[in-house]
């Protein structure tokens, strides 16, 4: 039985639902909310209620934004014929950084991973092929910046026999990113490589 006040207990169990924090990360985060003034608690609620309310998936990338289309996709210094496919949001993040990109993204939502269920079904493969298939803007090129591990092979396997029957350049991101490395921690000079490196699948 827990020997703290209900509600207490309850924002750390709440806590230990984010990935990395246990049950001690989670009472150390709470009692330092705890010390804080009742506005900064009041702004960090209110910051989490705006999450639930206002952030949505991009009708056209998949990525989360505030805003539909997103500020990337309704640029339109950006170019729309080409199209980055990324796993998810940390990995479009890491691209950007770059400063390297000029194009679009694509995000799926997760790599395809049989060991935990997730199927082409489960990402959003679905949606990318209706970009593909509008014919304005005309899809000239899809690049597979895929994590260069199991999972991100699985699914640029998947993706590039899928995609074959279309006439665009099917390229993948090749130099800079060593097997079992996630791309949310290369930094960004590797990820310029990476991308000046991609290679015709």
């Amino acid at each position: 039985m827990s020997t703290l006040p209900p509600s207490i207990q309850n924002l750390v169990d709440h806590f230990t639902t984010l990935p990395g924090i246990g049950p001690k990360t989670a009472e150390k985060l709470v009692f330092f909310l705890l010390r804080r003034a009742p506005k900064d608690l009041h702004d960090f609620g209110g910051a989490l209620s705006h999450l639930a309310d206002n952030v949505q998936l991009c009708s056209r990338c998949q990525n989360f934004t505030d805003q539909d289309p997103c500020e990337i996709c309704s640029n339109p210094r950006r170019d729309q014929t080409t199209i980055c496919v990324v796993a998810d949001p940390l990995d479009l993040l890491a691209l950007e950084a770059t400063h390297n990109f000029r194009g679009v993204y694509h995000v799926l939502g997760h790599n395809i991973n049989p060991l935990e269920g997730i199927t082409p079904n489960d990402i959003r493969i679905r949606e990318l092929i209706q970009r593909i298939e509008k014919p304005d803007p005309n899809t000239r090129e899809i690049i597979l910046a895929l994590d260069a591990n199991n999972e991100g092979e699985t699914t640029a396997l998947y993706l590039a026999r899928l995609l074959k029957k279309y006439p665009i350049a099917l390229t993948r991101i090749g130099k800079g990113l060593p097997m079992g490395s996630d791309m949310e921690y290369a930094d960004s000079v590797t990820l310029s490589n990476a991308l000046e490196g991609r290679r015709e699948i």
